[in-house]
């Protein structure tokens, strides 16, 4: 298992190397498995793994066999590839990559990290033949490897800036990026409330004639932590994420099940998302201390993070930690100032060195201490702990390794 995932990480030497061509070849020397099931794509800046678990919640709820792929993984790379909520086997894990790269190495491909796990994951769902499969756009969508699917319905959740160095760096240049995914005749469903960008939409989906469904914003009736209910289409609904931004990943999940040509019962519809969970999002570790991790990464995200945390009266300790890519001054800026003791770590993957970061919160407090090992500053954070929030984010990567170790020693 280990020399098989070595093989794979390996294949991130070549960085991200957007385009279809490698990705289609690969495809049909496996035999273009991607056709064996249906499917429903998402792409979008936030919120897109949420959403995702709202669909294949829906879907398994309705009796269906489900895929699920999504990336990042926060702890182990199985997770990236579910059937039926469950994660692939290392079993079916080692013969699948050894399948594909006997196939890459026989019909000389080169392929990269993302490009050799999505045709992975699309052999999974073929031999476990799942009826849909919902499918999670990796980086931007009209380069990115799973656009090689024509979906039952196309999904963007909204627009923002984050992998500007690549997708661009104006909202309608990353639009135009994520707005290559529709597909001619197949319906849209977004979130998106920029006029700009909902215009760009609009132009691309009468273009391709494909139908555009805007969603209607759902009206909260109650939010406590762990349950929300909501008012979308004249119906009623809980969930259990939180943030009023789950409402709307929800509302979003919701519509585009509608639309997509699925005949799912009413009853299946609430279940999933009543039922509906997504790791690191949010994620309530512990209520007594309150311990909660969360996957923010962006201005974007931080914001909707920074809104929810209003909700929480006494907030001690912050553990963070970013990637050298983000915009530090901004997200240092809307989350330092709400706590009492501020830990900054690093994450594993192309983190901003603590001692920077450290630079930037004592702009705004002197109580902050550097840990760069994950372990040690949760530890350090749980330590610092009075009767407030202990709130891990600002990395992916950092909260994998911060969640691991607090269900390791709360449980």
């Amino acid at each position: 298992m280990d020399q098989e995932l070595d093989y794979l990480y390996n294949l991130q030497l070549f960085g991200v190397r957007l385009g279809l061509e490698r990705m289609e070849q690969l495809l049909i020397v496996l035999g273009n498995p991607q056709h064996s099931f249906k499917t429903i794509q998402v792409a979008g800046t936030n919120g897109k793994g949420s959403t995702c678990s709202y669909l294949a919640s829906i879907l398994k709820a309705a009796g269906l066999s489900v895929g699920l792929y999504t990336s990042p993984h926060l702890i182990k790379f199985n997770e990236r590839i579910k059937v039926d909520g469950l994660d692939i086997t290392d079993g079916d894990l080692v013969q699948l990559i050894k399948k594909i790269r006997a196939a890459i190495e026989e019909n000389s491909i080169e392929t990269t990290f993302f490009e050799f796990t999505t045709a992975l994951a699309f052999l999974y769902f073929a031999k476990k033949k799942v009826d849909v499969a919902v499918i999670e756009v990796g980086l931007g969508g009209r380069l990115d490897a799973t656009n090689v699917l024509t979906p039952l319905v196309s999904v963007i959740t909204n627009i923002n800036f984050d992998h500007m160095d690549i997708l661009g760096d104006t909202k309608e240049q990353i639009a135009k990026e994520k707005a290559a995914i529709i597909k001619r005749g197949i319906p849209l469903v977004t979130a998106e409330e920029d006029q700009t960008v909902f215009y760009l939409f609009k132009e691309e989906c009468l273009k391709k004639k494909s139908p555009m469904h805007i969603i209607e914003a759902p009206q909260i009736l109650s939010s406590t932590l762990g349950k929300q209910q909501f008012l979308f289409s004249g119906k009623k609904y809980l969930i259990s994420m939180d943030g009023k931004h789950q409402v709307k990943n929800a509302a979003l999940a919701a519509k585009a099940i509608a639309v997509s040509g699925l005949k799912i019962p009413e009853v299946s519809l609430e279940k999933g998302l009543r039922e509906a969970f997504w790791p690191g999002r949010l994620e309530i570790v512990s209520r007594k201390p309150l311990i909660i991790v969360d996957g923010a990464h962006n201005v974007a995200g931080v914001e909707t993070l920074a809104a929810f945390l209003q909700t929480i009266e006494k907030k001690d300790v912050l553990v963070l930690a970013l990637a050298k890519d983000k915009e530090k001054e901004k997200i240092v800026q809307m989350l330092v100032p709400l706590f009492r003791d501020i830990i900054v770590t690093e994450g594993s993957h192309k983190p901003l060195p603590a001692d920077i970061l450290a630079e930037e919160v004592k702009k705004h407090t002197d109580k902050v201490l550097i840990i760069p090992d994950i372990k040690e500053a949760v530890e350090k954070g749980l330590e610092f702990q009075k009767d407030g929030l202990l709130l891990a984010t600002g990395s992916l990567y950092m909260i994998g390794d911060a969640l691991k170790f607090l269900k390791e020693s709360l449980h």
